[in-house]
């Protein structure tokens, strides 16, 4: 469905140039577009691998696991289905940790670990837990503490301040989180008797 919406949206942007007049333009930034991506992909590299190093470094010397543990209470209240002492809380607090670095790709993987370690616990279920669709909802939010990504591509596109947007993206993915959170608890109490 979403290439069949990229590809209209391609359609419709050609057909736009041309009646405006204006597919030089479009012809200039599609031979451009590689070389820019190629560039954005170099750039964006080396600080994911760094970012992951450090993160599989943590997990190694066992920090994530104290990390989980300093955070239990947190995720116990977000989850509270979950089992303690599982290896799921693991996986949760390395997702939250990458979500608060502002590094998404990071934390896509680890979101994954964590949400085939909740469909073990469903059951192996077809449908969602409570769990799974709570863990969705918040990694979609995102509460960002320091957004590498964010000040990254500021950088790269020359921003002479590319760190002056953290106080606003740490008030706006607070505020999403929240909302986030608000609208999962709203919902399950409205299909409550869904997931008993």
């Amino acid at each position: 469905m979403v290439n069949k919406i990229w590809l209209l949206l391609f359609i419709i942007g050609i057909a736009f140039a041309i009646y405006n007049n204006r597919i030089i333009e479009i012809n200039n930034t599609l031979l451009e577009a590689p070389q820019e991506a190629v560039k954005l992909i170099l750039n964006l590299t080396g600080l994911y691998i760094f970012w992951n190093g450090i993160l599989q470094i943590a997990k190694d010397c066992g920090l994530i696991e104290k990390f989980a543990r300093r955070i239990y209470f947190l995720t116990k209240l977000i989850y509270p289905e979950l089992p303690e002492n599982h290896e799921v809380h693991g996986y949760l607090a390395s997702n939250m940790a990458a979500n608060m670095l502002g590094l998404g790709s990071v934390s896509t993987p680890l979101g994954i670990k964590a949400m085939e370690e909740m469909k073990k616990l469903n059951g192996n279920k077809d449908s969602a837990s409570r769990s799974m669709l709570t863990l969705v909802l918040i990694n979609s939010s995102c509460l960002t503490l320091l957004p590498t990504t964010i000040i990254s591509l500021r950088k790269v596109y020359g921003s002479s301040d590319p760190t002056k947007i953290i106080p606003l993206i740490i008030l706006i993915s607070f505020l999403t989180t929240m909302t986030a959170i608000i609208i999962d608890r709203i919902f399950y109490f409205l299909n409550k008797k869904k997931f008993k």
